[in-house]
């Protein structure tokens, strides 16, 4: 478009500029013209002039003067002269594309008088006597034919000139026509191309730069959006395709930073813990010891009385005997608790080895499904091959046996967990899928929390998750957890180095909670 604005106008200004430079040619040559015209005329007039002297010298029938035909010859030959110039100029004016009309018709004229006067030179060779010169009036009629056409020349070129302004006059009226109309389409054109630019170019700039101080400001769900199908549209898309990715990089960071977050305060959490364990369980644990053993003593006492006593005193001696073994029972389970919080303040000391898992699954697994409350559940170990992994042996079995028992907790009569073992390329991994009562988003974002636990009737100490969680943090491991909500059961994947070089590296920081507690 632009393109055809530029042509347009060009060739409105080139043609106006060409235009008047061939008219102020044409007016140019005219004028040179003019001169040897009238020139022309001249010499014309003053050769009839001669040729009459001639004639009247001839008609006294006395000798002619020398001089007067010397005069005539001379003047004869001016006038070829004159002649010989005004047509190389026209002939000239011709080669130029004259403006001012055709000079053919001149052309032919001057051809004629050139003709005409070759006519009078011929007859006028040899003749120098009287009695030849008398014979002069025969040239009479090609002089006279030869004047009359050399006065009209200055009419015929007057009559091109008129002509010519009238032609001038009707060109420069449609120049001016043609300008006007060339000049409007230019001015529409420009408008045009004004409001495509504004359109195509200034809006969807607009656009991105206000997007991009929208973006730069923090505003990561704008979205820029433009109408137009070129490369500020893809631009655009770019753009978008950009702020998408950092949108995600973001909230991937955020769920870092929560995560991360989530850990330290866990950690802590565990060290205080584990501080407070240590000196809690071995505050308690004597005077636990002190009342179990009690307890023996007194029962082994009272089943030597109760050889030598009555009926009435044996039912009595039950009844202590009863509540004896109901303290002993406590005893041995709060024993059983700070065993388990005195496991978990020293967790991080044992030796490790590279060691076949499927061994000690194996050994757990026959040893939880002859328990009498999962008698009812279905418990499947699956293994294809051998399976290695870095690990301290007991503490491996500690977390198979803390998510088997887990995982069976969850489950109402019937129901089923499966067991899982894989060697990948540089990990073993360790799955546990049940499909029991599944898990809240409350609850799987605790679920590792020591002293947590979400079992309706009270019962465990909400640590066997939190010591699972430590004992494959610390073995450089990480675990997963998913649960589709409540009902709907749950999966914990464990995944543990099986080359020294990627234990070596540390701990994996990535965990993600979900479930049931211990």
């Amino acid at each position: 478009m632009l393109c055809m604005i530029v042509a347009a106008m060009s060739f409105s200004g080139f043609q106006g500029v060409y235009s008047y430079r061939k008219l102020a040619r044409s007016v140019s040559e005219r004028a040179s013209e003019l001169p040897i015209a009238e020139s022309l005329v001249d010499e014309m007039v003053g050769l009839d002039g001669k040729y009459k002297l001639l004639v009247k010298s001839i008609l006294r029938d006395t000798p002619v003067p020398t001089g007067i035909t010397n005069e005539f010859l001379n003047q004869l030959q001016s006038v070829q002269l004159a002649a010989i110039a005004y047509q190389n100029q026209l002939n000239t004016a011709n080669q130029d594309d004259d403006m001012l009309g055709d000079t053919s018709e001149e052309l032919a004229m001057v051809n004629e008088i050139r003709s005409l006067l070759t006519d009078v030179d011929h007859q006028l060779q040899g003749v120098r006597s009287d009695a030849a010169m008398q014979r002069i009036e025969m040239l009479t009629p090609p002089l006279n034919r030869a004047l009359s056409l050399a006065r009209q020349m200055p009419r015929k070129l007057q009559q091109r000139m008129n002509t010519f302004a009238d032609e001038a006059r009707l060109s420069y009226r449609t120049w001016i026509v043609l300008t006007w109309i060339g000049s409007i389409f230019g001015a529409v054109l420009l408008i045009q191309l004004i409001r495509l630019v504004q359109s195509w170019l200034v809006r969807p700039f607009g656009k991105l730069i206000s997007g991009s101080r929208r973006v730069a400001s923090g505003d990561l769900e704008y979205q820029v959006t433009v109408d137009t199908n070129d490369e500020v549209a893809e631009l655009a898309a770019a753009m978008n395709n950009m702020t998408r990715k950092f949108k995600r990089i973001r909230d991937d960071l955020d769920q870092q930073v929560k995560e991360r977050t989530r850990e330290v305060i866990r950690s802590e959490q565990l060290a205080s813990v584990g501080f407070l364990a240590a000196g809690v369980a071995h505050e308690i644990n004597n005077p636990l010891a002190t009342i179990a053993m009690c307890a023996e003593s007194l029962e082994s006492r009272v089943e030597e009385v109760m050889s030598n006593e009555t009926e009435q005193v044996t039912e009595q001696i039950a009844v202590i005997r009863k509540y004896l073994q109901r303290i002993q029972n406590e005893a041995f389970r709060c024993k059983g608790i700070t065993e388990q919080l005195l496991d978990f303040s020293r967790l991080g000391n044992a030796e490790r080895q590279h060691v076949p898992l499927v061994g000690l699954v194996t050994d757990v697994v026959e040893m939880v499904q002859h328990l009498g409350k999962y008698k009812e559940c279905e418990l499947e170990l699956e293994c294809s091959g051998p399976v290695f992994a870095i690990v301290n042996p007991q503490e491996f079995k500690q977390v198979a046996l803390n998510l088997v028992t887990n995982a069976l907790d969850s489950l109402d009569d019937g129901g089923r967990v499966k067991v899982s073992l894989t060697q990948q390329e540089n990990h073993a991994q360790l799955e546990v899928v049940d499909d029991g009562c599944g898990m809240s988003e409350r609850t799987l974002e605790q679920i590792f929390e020591p002293f947590f636990t979400d079992r309706q009737d009270g019962s465990g100490t909400g640590l066997g998750l939190s010591i699972t969680h430590r004992i494959v943090d610390d073995h450089g491991g990480k675990i997963h957890v998913h649960s589709d909500g409540t009902g709907k059961g749950a999966t914990f994947i464990v995944t543990l180095p099986s080359n020294k070089q990627l234990t070596s590296n540390g701990k994996n920081d990535e965990q993600h909670p979900s479930t049931r507690v211990a």
